[in-house]
């Protein structure tokens, strides 16, 4: 079975009015470089102290980091890595999970989604910036690529990677991380919250009882079309435009998104897929997926979901193009 990978650029920005830790809004905020990118987390709330926010907040960067340690495949030593070297692991609890959700979406999105495409993303020209003791491991041939190919021992918490599949989980692992970081907080009295991971965020509750803001850019340009208003959220955005690579003998830029007909990038796609899901691990996963699948299947499949909608953007000709799932429009607030 074939697949398609999309490694996500995140469009959206955070539009909240909020401010740096400790000032006289009541909104305390953190910002550090993780996962590749810069993770802020915003915190309010009556009984919340800058001493509270801190302690919380420093746990929660703390927990993100051993995750980005396990699951990043540009990591030699990571425990993915380990798993796709050997095919075979007794994985951590949080890397199992992260897998079976990931094997979850490839099944809604009927392998549009999928963590097994690196042969076909390293052919294409990608990985050019992952240690070479990594992507010299990486197979050549596509016999692994199908998200089938991972066999889950759901008894043992083992994982199998049949016909050297090779994994990579960067559509899905920021996703998941915040959500990990958003119940470590909240299982703390944090919940006036949000974090932003490049773009991957969750929104609990907002400051005195409003919703959090959050903007969707227009691909490819600052400007912000669309603001939504978020609470006990998550959002994930995914376009295609900036992970490319350009083939000098062909003349042209490649996307990094899979045809499984052909194991070769595909053109014809929206420029970008916004999710709204009750996780963000689901929403980062299916803005991938989604963006795959083009936005006529998209926007079938986010009806058929619950908990789920999505917008698609479109940009033919300098025009841009904006269309709802069925209840997506009644997340915005400002046009």
């Amino acid at each position: 079975m074939g697949s398609k990978r999309l490694i996500p650029f995140i469009l959206a920005v955070l539009l909240t009015a909020g401010c740096s830790s400790g000032d006289s809004s009541g909104v305390y905020s953190r910002t550090e470089p993780l996962m590749g990118t810069f993770v802020q987390v915003k915190a309010a709330g009556p009984d919340l102290s800058r001493a509270k926010f801190r302690i919380a907040v420093d746990g929660a960067f703390e927990l993100a980091r051993k995750l980005e340690t396990r699951f990043s495949v540009f990591d030699p030593s990571s425990e993915v890595n380990l798993l796709n070297i050997s095919g075979r692991l007794r994985t951590s609890p949080e890397l199992y999970d992260l897998i079976k959700e990931s094997n979850d979406v490839s099944r809604i999105t009927g392998g549009e989604f999928d963590i097994t495409v690196s042969p076909a993303l390293k052919a294409d020209g990608f990985y050019k910036e992952m240690p070479a003791q990594v992507r010299d491991k990486m197979p050549d041939s596509f016999e692994g690529v199908g998200w089938r190919n991972i066999e889950l021992d759901a008894g043992g918490g083992s994982v199998t990677l049949r016909n050297r599949a090779w994994i990579d989980l960067s559509g899905i692992a920021k996703g998941y991380i915040v959500d990990r970081m958003t119940g470590y907080l909240k299982e703390r009295e944090v919940t006036e919250l949000m974090i932003n991971a490049g773009g991957d965020i969750y929104c609990g509750s907002g400051k005195n009882g409003e919703k959090w803001k959050v903007g969707v850019r227009k691909p490819a340009s600052g400007d912000i079309i669309l603001v939504l208003g978020i609470e006990d959220m998550a959002v994930a955005t995914s376009g295609d435009y900036e992970n490319v690579v350009f083939d000098r003998k062909k003349g042209e830029v490649i996307s990094h998104i899979i045809d499984p007909s052909t194991d070769e990038a595909k053109a014809e796609i929206p420029s970008s897929v916004t999710v709204i899901a009750l996780s963000c691990a689901r929403a980062d996963a299916l803005s991938t997926g989604m963006m795959a699948m083009g936005r006529d299947k998209a926007l079938a499949l986010a009806d058929s979901l619950e908990d789920v909608e999505i917008i698609v953007v479109e940009c033919p000709e300098g025009r841009h193009l904006v269309s709802f799932s069925g209840n997506a429009e009644r997340y915005v607030v400002e046009r």
